[in-house]
């Protein structure tokens, strides 16, 4: 069965505990740079602060150590590139959460014994087969697959009302499917296409042990 990638995350893949298997070369790459964005003090204690709260304003992070706000800024934009935290700008401030996929990776990476890797495997992605089930929805992910997009353009497109498409968005965010990214006044939302080949992957892969068990009758 193949392993499927964390939604929201565009790299590293789900993996089983180190107690169960060692990992492959090239898990353990897209792994690297996560380790090695929380070997720094300063970045541990920014995502703790982070993670302790659904959000938290880059102003609140800058008050909380004695060095400057541009080092803050450069270790923030480390712990985004590792994709451990996302960013959305409302007016002149910016406001950080934590990718909890991100942390749950790592925790079953360092914890999750070997026997559940299986059933982790075979549930990873229901919530966006879920997801893609209804019918707005599903033309929000077929209108962003096009390019990114603000609410206002998939109002337009849709002809939904704005909390409606606001509400999708947030689904489809919390679900790793899209991914907020401020430009200017604008917050476009981005397709994560990661997120998509997981579901895909999943499904692909239930379709083959069917069509190769479809003989095999239980007693």
């Amino acid at each position: 069965m193949s392993v499927l990638p964390v939604a929201g995350r565009t790299g590293p893949a789900c993996c089983p505990s180190l107690r169960a298997e060692a990992l492959a070369p090239q898990s353990a790459v897209q792994l690297a740079p996560m380790f090695k964005a929380l070997g720094d003090p300063i970045r541990l204690r920014l995502l703790s602060l982070i993670a302790s709260t659904p959000e938290v304003c880059v102003c609140d992070l800058t008050d909380a150590f004695e060095v400057t706000g541009a080092t803050i800024s450069h270790h923030l934009r480390v712990l985004r590139e590792a994709g451990m935290v996302d960013v959305e700008r409302r007016g002149t401030w910016a406001y950080y959460r934590v990718r909890r996929a991100a942390l749950d990776l790592l925790g079953q990476l360092m914890t999750e014994p070997a026997a559940s890797h299986q059933s982790t495997l075979i549930s990873a992605d229901p919530d966006v087969v879920r997801l893609l089930g209804d019918p707005l929805r599903a033309r929000i992910v077929r209108l962003l697959a096009r390019g990114p997009a603000t609410t206002s353009h998939l109002v337009a497109d849709t002809g939904a009302k704005q909390p409606n498409v606001s509400g999708h968005l947030k689904q489809l965010r919390e679900a790793g499917v899209v991914t907020p990214e401020p430009r200017g006044r604008f917050t476009y939302y981005r397709l994560v296409p990661e997120a998509l080949q997981g579901a895909a992957m999943h499904l692909a892969d239930l379709a083959a042990d069917a069509a190769a068990h479809a003989g095999t009758f239980r007693d």
